[in-house]
């Protein structure tokens, strides 16, 4: 009866010996992160926004902050958008209401920093650096 208890025991230690490792090696490995992963900071597509300003009236805690102007045909432009992560419920919304789809969560979810400050994204200046950064790429891969 005793050693029925301690055969129990090696059994299950043996089959996990076996079986793959599920340990993740996290910084040195990314994690795969789902498709449906919220999370990290706004990705805005520039080109694509039409300046209408629903996603900063959806959001609940007023995260995000655009300023806009009128060009010569009296169109909105965007002149500014600033997306603060840390009032971000990360709930969706935005993304949700933005009829051109023009944003996005990126993949990158590990945000530190030691004051608020560092929490807060200018997008436009983002999308900029995304954009040259594309460019760059593209002149490599041709060259």
């Amino acid at each position: 009866m005793l050693g029925k208890g301690l055969l129990t025991g090696m059994a299950v230690t043996l089959r996990e010996m076996f079986r793959k490792n599920v340990t993740e090696e996290y910084p040195e490995v990314q994690p795969d992160l789902g498709e449906r992963f919220r999370g990290g900071r706004l990705e805005l597509n520039v080109s694509k926004c039409i300046a209408c300003g629903l996603c900063m009236t959806n959001c609940p805690n007023g995260s995000i902050k655009l300023t806009t102007v009128k060009d010569e045909n009296n169109k909105r432009q965007l002149n500014t958008y600033v997306h603060n992560t840390g009032l971000c419920l990360f709930c969706n919304l935005c993304i949700e209401a933005c009829p051109p789809k023009c944003i996005e969560w990126s993949k990158e979810f590990a945000y530190s920093g030691y004051s608020r400050d560092a929490l807060i994204f200018d997008c436009m200046a983002l999308d900029k650096q995304q954009s040259a950064e594309d460019k760059s790429q593209t002149t490599e891969e041709k060259g």
